[in-house]
């Protein structure tokens, strides 16, 4: 296991990724929620020292500047966004990196402890506040399901959260609370360039199964390590449906989760995942977008240093696909029963959003919008747009949905 004390050395790939990933889609939700008029609240839970020694800017110098520039180019300056920071080793560190940030209006605090003591506590008096928790914790220790399931009943306006899952190491620890061995399968390799903010300190004791239950919300991991110790599933296969079923779970108590499976290095396989949760159709589709982004940004860059890409983006499969290997024929089958079985009419952010919920992110939704137009030719579906036309009277073609403008997937009758 790694000292966390050499981590904010300096910033590595799979660090700059998730700060990508959070900042850009940060940018976008903090303009959007402002429209709310309501106050927002971002919660960074494992903040860290806010930069790297490097010089690179941590999650939270990430949020302050997205925030700060986000209420200037909306001229909103008296905008409501609270930020607070949980860290419990680098607090020092932190309140001397984010003391440009802090207004009057717009507090910054920074709340020295554990992440699992104070959260629900922050989240008690924020009923009616717009909730994004960044949940970046060194290990999974402090992912309990239960804090997740219990703040959803808080009456917040709403409620996002993108999470961390070391769902390799949650497997690990699996097997080894079940005496499973697992050391020489290539699966695990590398999992201790991952650094952990509390061990799990994880043996075949009852208390070890029960903690990894009260993570994953339930024991269904025991089933799959189980197939994995009698060799019916290879170590990877056992990652995918152990992820699976943690998305599951979220699921029954929020509308929209995604998951971006992410590499340590080049040309390995995925072993962490970044969960966005959504109470909110808006939020999924925004966050698809921004996932797909970011790995077309990394394979565009990464290509040029002739390097694999770190972003995994065909792991995300649920159908029986086999290989990752997923063809245009393959997504119009899944595209014909999210028709066939939906709503008659339904808005074209809430198709999106609910398809990449059920199947995850196959492909870009450019390759969706025209199996659309594809089904419309055919005289399977309309697509009706609001405004129908334009000011000088032609037909509008736009695809994005906003105040004024919406996009109604409708079923013909077959």
């Amino acid at each position: 296991m790694k000292d966390n004390r050499e981590f904010f050395k300096s910033k590595n790939s799979w660090s700059e990724i998730k700060d990508r990933l959070l900042g850009c889609y940060l940018k976008l939700y903090f303009q959007k929620i402002l429209m709310t008029h309501r106050p927002t609240y971002y919660v960074d839970c494992f903040a860290g020292q806010g930069k790297f020694e490097d010089g690179n800017p941590g999650s939270p110098l990430i949020a302050l500047a997205v925030r700060d520039s986000c209420l200037k180019s909306t001229g909103n300056s008296n905008g409501k966004i609270e930020l607070s920071f949980i860290e419990l080793n680098h607090s020092t560190e932190l309140l001397k990196n984010i003391t440009n940030f802090d207004t009057p209006y717009n507090s910054t605090k920074v709340h020295h402890g554990r992440y699992e003591e104070l959260i629900e506590t922050l989240l008690q008096n924020k009923r009616g506040t717009n909730v994004f928790l960044y949940i970046d914790p060194y290990g999974i220790r402090a992912l309990d399901y239960g804090v997740f399931k219990r703040i959803n009943t808080y009456g917040f306006n709403s409620l996002e959260m993108l999470i961390n899952f070391n769902s390799f190491g949650f497997f690990r620890d699996a097997c080894r609370a079940l005496d499973v061995t697992y050391e020489n399968d290539e699966a695990f390799r590398d999992l201790n360039d991952i650094v952990e903010y509390a061990p799990t300190e994880i043996n075949s004791s009852t208390q070890s199964i029960e903690l990894l239950s009260q993570i994953a919300g339930g024991d269904y991991w025991k089933n799959i390590v189980e197939r994995y110790k009698n060799k019916n599933i290879s170590g990877y296969t056992a990652e995918k449906q152990l992820s699976n079923g943690y998305k599951a779970k979220l699921k029954k108590h929020f509308c929209y989760v995604l998951d971006m499976p992410i590499r340590l290095k080049p040309g390995q396989r995925p072993k962490y995942r970044m969960v966005h949760v959504s109470n909110h159709e808006d939020g999924c589709f925004h966050m698809a977008e921004n996932m797909l982004r970011r790995k077309d940004e990394l394979f565009t860059n990464i290509q040029q240093n002739r390097q694999p890409s770190l972003f995994d983006y065909d792991d995300t499969v649920t159908s029986s696909v086999e290989n990752n290997i997923v063809t245009k024929d393959e997504i119009k089958k899944l595209m014909s029963a999210h028709i066939a079985h939906g709503e008659t009419e339904v808005g074209y952010t809430n198709f999106i959003a609910c398809f990449f919920n059920e199947h995850g992110l196959l492909c870009d939704i450019d390759i969706l919008r025209s199996i659309l137009i594809e089904y419309e030719d055919q005289g399977i579906i309309e697509i009706i747009r609001t405004p129908s036309k334009t000011q000088t009277g032609l037909p509008t073609k736009f695809w994005n949905e906003k105040k004024n403008q919406h996009i109604t997937i409708r079923r013909r009758k077959s």
